[in-house]
């Protein structure tokens, strides 16, 4: 059973809405464009707020209702690791070239029906660090951080829990490894502003 929802998790998570909806609204690929990332702030800075909104849903939506299904069948422990597949699926898709996004809203989605207080808590964590460093992925950062905490609350002691946490967002910060060095050498430039509508 887990091994078969770790396979629909990366099969899931390998559907990427920024990618779907750019092909269908533009004939064209978010990860030739601005940030050439294929994730919410991309689509915000090519198609504007209401297209990115729908991407942003589209992405928490479908791990929410996986992480509630997985959530009936499997332990929590085993919930966070079919969620690491899900955030698999969501930087190595095999529908799109096993290039895709960063995971961070899969990782909302994930933590929404495990943890909804603490989800609320790391939005408005987002919100604060974007406001502060006026960097969307200093703004994720700080989301991840205190997801993780919540995540890590409910495993209590298990190791496998506390395990899946760790990688998970392990896993999401080496996908913004190349936006932490820009900002370590004050090189980072690229903030939330739409540059096309």
């Amino acid at each position: 059973m887990f091994i078969l929802f770790c396979l629909i998790a990366y099969a899931a998570g390998s559907l990427n809405a920024s990618i779907l909806v750019l092909q269908v609204k533009t004939k064209k690929d978010p990860r030739t464009l601005f940030s050439k990332n294929a994730g919410t702030t991309n689509v915000y800075r090519i198609l504007g707020v209401k297209w990115a909104g729908f991407v942003l849903m589209a992405d928490v939506g479908k791990a929410f209702l996986i992480s509630a299904v997985a959530s009936r069948f499997l332990s929590v422990p085993a919930t966070l690791w079919m969620g690491f597949f899900l955030l698999l699926g969501n930087r190595f898709p095999c529908f799109h070239g096993f290039k895709g996004g960063k995971g961070v809203a899969h990782f909302i989605g994930l933590s929404l029906f495990l943890t909804p207080l603490f989800t609320v808590l790391s939005l408005a964590g987002w919100c604060s660090g974007y406001l502060f460093f006026r960097l969307p992925f200093a703004g994720s950062m700080v989301l991840v951080a205190i997801i993780g905490m919540g995540l890590a609350r409910i495993s209590g002691t298990d190791f496998s829990g506390i395990a899946a946490v760790i990688v998970c967002m392990g896993f999401i910060v080496l996908n913004h490894r190349n936006n932490l060095l820009a900002l370590v050498s004050g090189n980072h430039c690229m903030n939330v502003s739409k540059k096309s509508q």
